[in-house]
């Protein structure tokens, strides 16, 4: 016993000798999903991987619970006003992510926190088909009081970026979407 005190207060005095610190694992940023959703304003897809024909979308609460939000997607397909109501699920255990069902509860899609801003204004979100296995996107969606500086942050920017790796990347929102919606209750 008294060797090994010995030895290993020797090798940790011993110049040039490198010492080993163990630390924890590196813990990767805890985002929640019911916060950046928890919101009366409008939150805007204004950027998604994936080229569904959808321009203007926005989600809209009605209602939101501990477990549950309620809320209204609303979007322009080829020019005309759709929308459609949705609810989201969500959970104690893996609280950045949302399962996405029609209100009749057929699942359509896990969405996933991949980075909130501090402020709560913007969030890249990771949208997993349910229908189509194997199937996601990437958005950047943004709440409707951050744009008045017209443009996401750029840190949500810079991870919207990182997540879609260099693949394409269509605009969804354009300041004229504002103007579409005005009216639509």
């Amino acid at each position: 016993m008294h060797k090994q005190l010995l030895l290993s207060t020797l090798l940790f005095m011993v110049p040039g000798v490198p010492l080993l610190i163990f630390a924890s694992p590196e813990r990767r940023a805890h985002y929640e999903m019911k916060q950046f959703v928890n919101t009366s304003d409008a939150i805007w897809t204004y950027k998604t991987t994936h080229n569904g024909g959808t321009t203007c979308e926005y989600d809209k609460m009605e209602s939101i619970t501990l477990i549950d939000i309620k809320y209204k997607r609303r979007f322009l397909l080829r020019q005309r006003r759709c929308e459609i109501p949705l609810r989201g699920q969500f959970y104690h255990f893996n609280p950045e992510q949302m399962t996405v069902t029609s209100r009749d509860m057929q699942q359509l899609c896990t969405e996933i926190l991949r980075f909130l801003a501090g402020d709560l204004s913007c969030a890249v979100v990771k949208v997993k088909s349910i229908t189509e296995r194997g199937k996601s996107r990437y958005d950047l969606r943004v709440r409707n009081s951050s744009l008045v500086r017209a443009k996401p942050q750029a840190e949500c920017t810079r991870h919207f970026r990182r997540a879609v790796k260099g693949g394409m990347a269509y605009h969804v929102y354009s300041s004229r979407c504002q103007r579409v919606f005005k009216t639509f209750k």
